[in-house]
């Protein structure tokens, strides 16, 4: 078995004002790790903390880039186990997307039309919650609370078998790894 994680926060940018703005709840911004560190989480994000038009697939540090923006920001960090085979899976996707860099961009057209429950599918074109939900789905083992393409970062908060290791300031986020803690003993 592999644990993934799914970070959720809520920092105070535009695309996050205008969800919060659509959809209310806790957070306007979702994340996910296929390792136990909190710094490498994937999602859809700006590329450059000042420039919100240039935005896609990111390689997040909750200590640098937007999110060092908003150190304060309120933030959980979900652990999901998953079989050996689901998590291989979720890796290919994500090699994937990364293989793909320069055309996984945010989908600037579709972040009002998700917020209201608008499907709009664009391969490469993803908002931070359907990146994530993507990951996650397909694993062929993870159910998700609707279709990929519609959730939002507080759709997580439905997802079964999750387990809250983390709630706080995105500042304090750490993974604790007690199989590598026992590991070094």
């Amino acid at each position: 078995m592999k644990k993934v994680y799914i970070l959720l926060s809520r920092t105070n940018t535009v695309p996050a004002r205008i969800i919060r703005l659509f959809k209310g709840g806790r957070f306007s911004h979702a994340s996910i790790s296929l390792e136990p560190s909190t710094d490498k989480f994937y999602s859809y994000a700006r590329r450059k903390p000042n420039n919100p038009l240039h935005s896609g697939l990111v390689a997040e540090d909750i200590h640098s880039g937007v999110f060092s923006l908003y150190p304060n920001a309120p933030c959980a960090l979900y652990e999901l186990e998953v079989s050996d085979d689901a998590y291989e899976r979720m890796k290919l996707t994500l090699e994937y997307f990364l293989d793909n860099y320069d055309k996984a961009t945010y989908n600037m057209i579709g972040l009002i039309p998700t917020a209201i429950g608008w499907k709009i599918k664009r391969k490469l074109h993803l908002v931070c919650s359907q990146f994530v939900a993507v990951i996650l789905s397909s694993s062929s083992e993870i159910a998700l609370p609707k279709d990929p393409y519609l959730m939002c970062p507080n759709d997580f908060l439905e997802l079964e078998n999750t387990k809250l290791i983390f709630e706080g300031k995105l500042c304090e986020c750490v993974i604790e790894d007690k199989a590598n803690d026992l590991a070094k003993i």
